[in-house]
């Protein structure tokens, strides 16, 4: 069975969607004073002067502060098998499924059925029988 490239496509999304929505991600945020100074996600946060003990220290000593903004993810997703749906939503899921990826066929223009066609024989003449001309 030959796999389309629009059911690959379709199949890397969700794959990619699950992925995404399992996944908990941290966003760090450093203020100096009101200032925010840097934001990451993935590398290390890059303080202001004051913080790391440089002679240039803020007049405040508590004036930098580090925030960290947590996005959490599923814990459990969910499997849901054919017989837990109700009658009506089996229904429309098969018929749904059915329309959708016959979207998809390739259309058949193969003309080999016709090279061994052999046309009716004519025993009369069709347009003087029924009187039609090309003018």
């Amino acid at each position: 069975m030959k796999i389309s490239l629009p059911h690959k496509f379709l199949v890397s999304l969700l794959a990619l969607l699950v992925l995404v929505t399992t996944n908990s991600f941290a966003i760090e945020k450093h203020f100096c004073g009101d200032q925010l100074v840097d934001t990451s996600v993935f590398a290390e946060l890059e303080k202001c002067p004051g913080c790391l003990g440089a002679e240039e220290a803020p007049s405040e000593p508590d004036c930098c502060k580090d925030v960290v903004d947590v996005l959490e993810g599923q814990d459990i997703t969910t499997v849901k098998k054919m017989d837990d749906l109700e009658q009506d939503q089996q229904v429309f899921l098969i018929a749904f499924g059915h329309t959708f990826f016959s979207l998809f066929q390739p259309v058949s223009r193969r003309l080999d059925n016709l090279l061994h066609y052999d046309p009716p024989s004519i025993t009369f003449d069709l347009q003087s029988n029924y009187q039609v001309y090309l003018i």
